[in-house]
């Protein structure tokens, strides 16, 4: 795409302790914004009219699934980036189990080279924490972070010895890079689909109790603390997860917590329909969990909202509840669920845009982005009341495994802008 120098008219730039200015143009070139000012000059450059929208950092997805190398008829690296780009995001964090696992350097650099051949976005890999991801013994992380892993984890494999939880948090502490978690009891969750509850026994489904979740939450801080290294909850899910992160950042212990946007948005009695699509790896749980969720993002014990996309093939899905593989596709979606979200008023504007760019960078502690003259131009420009459908004409996924198709969502990223290139435009989805 052409990097010709771009003019955005009149748009409210976020800032991240501030909220939204005032209406401003903003100018950018080679790369960078190099003015913002009122009635800037549009010679040489291509003028994007903004009335009414918002201009914000680039945001970080921090899970993923790209399912490459192995299983690209779902998804590979290039549509997850395309999908990636019109939901706003400029980076995102993928998953280690893939076929081959990210397990080694050499995998590590085959996602990077890949990503870095296409440059929508910058792909961020997270290294596998356990040799080929069976959680008996650590992987070469050491190797991996030099060539590129920005974090460490099993995806969504549970950590089940606390023994090399241990030993990998202290590895990691040394080239300072986070371990990520999937907080699950494999014993307690059993082979349960749902939520335990009054709905799993209405629909007569096995369910996983809360308490498979926060029993490890509780564990793993336990861990982080003796360990005194960094410690991210890939998902959180439940009311009591959020309390026990809440007291661990009080006594300084170094953990931080991500949610998804189908946890902040619905329950489990969306199930009563049985759609597969809402089978997911973190099982939707109460109204009760959904509000300390809310509560836990709004006073920073929640540190992000990640999409967790996870794409499944039409045959994956085409199951019985209970036989169907988990996932939806959420990327590219993410931001209008969230800005649901907002409209309803049950989260700031400041909050919602902060958990998805500014929250992000802090878990991996990168440096932070502002939208401001001299910065690098990864920036989305967000039209917060565009109305859209995700269906076969708009859906840059491979995959379609998402209880939203076909619905109707208010809320969009207009135009995505990495590295002072266009890489989305809603107006030519095509």
């Amino acid at each position: 795409m052409s990097q010709q120098p771009l003019l955005l008219r009149q748009v409210q730039i976020f800032d991240s302790d501030q909220g939204l200015g005032p209406a401003t143009d903003v100018r950018i070139e080679n790369g960078r914004i190099v003015a913002i000012g009122q009635s800037l000059s549009p010679v040489g450059a291509e003028v994007i009219e903004g009335a009414g929208k918002i201009l914000a950092p680039g945001f970080v997805d921090l899970r993923a699934c790209a399912r490459e190398p192995g299983d690209e008829h779902e998804e590979d690296l290039i549509s997850l980036s395309d999908a990636a780009n019109a939901g706003g995001f400029t980076a995102v964090v993928v998953n280690p189990d893939t076929t081959p696992g990210n397990d080694d350097h050499a995998v590590t650099e085959l996602i990077l080279r890949r990503a870095r051949e296409y440059g929508h976005c910058d792909v961020l890999p997270q290294g596998a924490l356990s040799h080929r991801l069976k959680g008996e013994t650590l992987a070469p992380m050491g190797e991996m972070s030099e060539a590129g892993a920005v974090c460490f984890g099993d995806g969504d494999r549970p950590m089940t010895s606390a023994r090399l939880l241990r030993r990998a948090l202290e590895y990691a502490r040394g080239f300072d890079r986070p371990i990520f978690t999937h907080a699950i009891d494999p014993d307690l969750a059993g082979t349960g689909a749902i939520h335990e509850g009054p709905w799993s026994t209405r629909l007569g489904m096995r369910g996983i109790p809360a308490a498979a979740e926060h029993v490890t939450v509780a564990r793993d801080i336990a861990v982080a603390e003796l360990a005194k290294a960094r410690l991210h909850f890939a998902r959180v899910t439940t009311a009591k997860s959020v309390a026990l992160i809440r007291a661990a950042k009080a006594e300084g212990i170094q953990v931080t917590a991500s949610v998804t946007p189908w946890h902040l948005s619905l329950t489990d009695a969306a199930l009563v329909d049985y759609d597969v699509n809402l089978k997911l790896i973190a099982p939707l749980r109460t109204e009760a969990d959904r509000q300390a969720l809310l509560a836990g993002l709004k006073d920073g014990t929640i540190d992000a909202i990640c999409s967790d996309h996870m794409p499944v093939n039409i045959a994956g899905k085409a199951l019985e509840f209970d036989y169907a593989a988990p996932g939806a596709i959420a990327i590219q979606t993410t931001l209008s669920q969230v800005l649901a979200l907002v409209h309803a008023g049950e989260l700031s504007l400041t909050v919602a845009l902060n958990a998805l760019s500014r929250g992000p960078r802090k878990v991996l502690q990168t440096a932070r982005v502002r939208v401001e003259e001299g910065a690098v131009a990864d920036v989305v420009l967000i039209d917060p009341k565009a109305r859209w459908t995700l269906d076969a004409r708009t859906n840059k996924s491979k995959s379609r495994n998402t209880v939203l198709w076909g619905q109707e969502l208010i809320g969009r990223a207009d135009l995505t802008v990495f590295r002072g290139k266009i890489v989305w435009r809603a107006a030519a989805p095509g």
